[in-house]
């Protein structure tokens, strides 16, 4: 008769290394640091646009020079989002939060959300975390 439980829990054995790991936090590290900065530029554009209607007699295209702002701020905010997305979810579902950046407060959600998924993981590796998130240098 055998002496091991066959309802023992089974024994996990870690295949990555601590420099994975350590890369793996970089890169959480800097997708936040850009989805912070994203989500920053994306309230930014509030102001942006009532200072732009306020001055568009005075200022020829100001309509294109607000799209224009609008169009930078939505590239960068798929960028960075895809990029911390795909680390968590996997790349199709990065694709699903991209495509949900165009939608207007469910961008904004999307974005703090991801961000607080980042924060959560890098303060229980004991990384501090600022306003615009961790520095990936000290990572």
């Amino acid at each position: 008769m055998s002496t091991q439980n066959p309802y023992e829990v089974p024994e996990v054995r870690s295949t990555v290394s601590a420099s994975e790991d350590r890369e793996r936090l970089r890169r959480i590290a800097t997708g936040q640091r850009n989805t912070n900065l994203a989500a920053l530029s994306y309230l930014c554009l509030l102001p942006a646009n009532l200072l732009l209607r306020g001055a568009a007699d005075s200022i020829p295209g100001s309509a294109v020079i607000f799209a224009l702002l609008v169009l930078g701020v939505l590239i960068y905010g798929a960028i960075s989002v895809y990029g911390l997305a795909s680390e968590f979810r996997g790349k199709v579902v990065a694709v699903v939060y991209v495509l949900g950046l165009l939608v207007p407060f469910l961008g904004l959600l999307l974005l703090f959300s991801l961000s607080g998924k980042a924060t959560k993981i890098l303060r229980e590796n004991g990384i501090s975390v600022g306003f615009l998130g961790a520095d990936p240098t000290t990572v």
